[in-house]
């Protein structure tokens, strides 16, 4: 690929990760909004339906999460691959520029960051659901 394709390429991943992390948003929203009006006077068999379903759809972002992840370094890495050239056109220079700020342990750390405070977000949506005792509020 041409270093053209691969730098569109990586905003492609950088596109869909954006989109990935307003699907969870909304996701989990709406999830608290029926926390709030609905499943904390539900039955039992209905909060653990719905927790069913939260859990199905978190698995599969969180699938499609590390895809997107390993694109992404797929890409990156071909373009460190590319030939060396004195001077490079101002995109590609933006770019690596960018691409600098992530290189090394900073980019695993915002990664173990983003899932943890997922799992986090995750443990307190199950207390809200089953442990929370509503009737006292």
């Amino acid at each position: 690929m041409t270093e053209a394709e691969l730098i569109d390429q990586s905003l492609q991943c950088v596109n869909s990760v954006l989109q990935l992390v307003a699907i969870y948003f909304s996701i989990v929203s709406a999830y608290i909004a029926a926390i709030h009006y609905l499943l904390h006077r539900s039955p039992f068999l209905l909060k653990g339906l719905a927790f069913a379903f939260l859990s199905g759809a978190l698995t599969f972002l969180g699938i499609t999460s590390i895809a997107i992840e390993r694109s992404a370094a797929g890409v990156t890495n071909a373009l460190h691959r590319l030939p060396a050239r004195a001077a490079l056109p101002p995109p590609t220079k933006i770019y690596f520029g960018l691409d600098a700020l992530f290189v090394g342990r900073s980019l695993d750390l915002a990664v173990m960051a983003g899932w943890a405070m997922a799992f986090c977000i995750y443990l307190s949506l199950f207390y809200l659901t089953f442990l929370h005792r509503w009737d006292r509020d």
